[in-house]
């Protein structure tokens, strides 16, 4: 399993939704597959969401999980065995076990790791005290472990096995109340280290936890837009991150009837008349009549923006 996030505090949902979104945007290799989603609801009863393809964008995941003050995802490439929960494991009133590689790994004693973890913190123990000490007792099992508790406790650790990998990424933050932990594995980007990519996706969940702006920024194509002639290539976005508009230098894009490129990489982002960024990724739309019409999933309607500047 190739990704696991884990959060608490308001807006615990929209930060792992969004840096496993951001993931599936930037990374290539087992993402986009399988994906589950668990949460704490405010009664203190585990709930889930799961999907065998798709990724996270395919989930069906109701607006008052939203409001949830702790919730944790896993996900990779498609089709894995059955049950998926079994890869994140919770307890009501307790908390939540996500991770990566096999966290559903079963040590000497017979007992899955995630779920060691888990019975640690139903018996009152602190969760990175709970994560250190099962992945001690097996340091060649291969699982990396994030746990959560309902109270807003993050504990996080890859064993000694995974460790040796030269494929991890890690971000980990927690200040006012929220925190996040991330840990990843075989997801590549174009550009970067798999460090650098996990250190955009955590600032992009501490966007969501905090306010605090990331350097990127996913926006999305929500409707049929124009595709302008222009003497260069320009994405035009509204306040909220929505396409409006696009130009493009080559004609041949603008008279196209396919489903094709619509943004080419690197493409200057315009927000309200001034240059906002870049584009980190490229858009595929459904060209027609000069219009740019949303195609597939949420994800592949979205696209990644490199900011030119970054506010407090």
């Amino acid at each position: 399993m190739t990704i696991g996030i884990a959060a608490y505090g308001k807006g615990s949902v929209a930060a792992i939704q969004t840096a496993v979104s951001a993931a599936e945007l930037c990374g290539r290799g087992a993402i986009g597959g399988f994906a589950v989603l668990a949460v704490i609801e405010a009664d203190g009863s585990v709930a889930y969401r799961t999907t065998q393809n798709g990724g996270i964008s395919s989930l069906d995941i109701p607006e008052e999980w939203f409001r949830a003050p702790c919730a944790a995802v896993i996900s990779s490439g498609p089709d894995r065995p059955e049950p998926l929960t079994q890869f994140l494991v919770g307890r009501a009133g307790s908390g939540l076990v996500t991770g990566h590689r096999l966290p559903n790994s079963v040590s000497a004693d017979g007992v899955s790791v995630n779920n060691a973890v888990l019975e640690k913190l139903a018996g009152g123990e602190a969760p990175q005290g709970s994560v250190d000490t099962v992945l001690a007792q097996d340091p060649e099992i291969d699982a990396g472990l994030i746990a959560v508790t309902i109270d807003g406790r993050l504990g996080t650790g890859n064993s000694g096995r995974v460790l040796r990998r030269g494929d991890l990424g890690q971000a980990h933050r927690e200040e006012g109340g929220c925190g996040f932990s991330l840990l990843h594995n075989s997801i590549f980007a174009a550009t970067g280290t798999c460090q650098a990519l996990a250190e955009i996706l955590g600032e992009l969940a501490w966007q969501e936890l905090t306010g605090t702006q990331a350097g990127h920024a996913i926006i999305r194509l929500e409707a049929p837009v124009t595709v302008e002639a222009a003497a260069r290539d320009r994405v035009h976005i509204d306040l909220n991150g929505r396409i409006v508009a696009l130009q493009s230098a080559d004609p041949r894009v603008c008279a196209a009837r396919r489903l094709g490129t619509a943004v080419y990489l690197s493409t200057e982002v315009w927000q309200e008349g001034q240059p906002v960024g870049f584009a980190e990724t490229e858009l595929v739309a459904r060209l027609a009549g000069g219009l740019a019409h949303p195609h597939g999933l949420p994800v592949q309607r979205s696209m990644m923006m490199r900011r030119s500047h970054v506010t407090a």
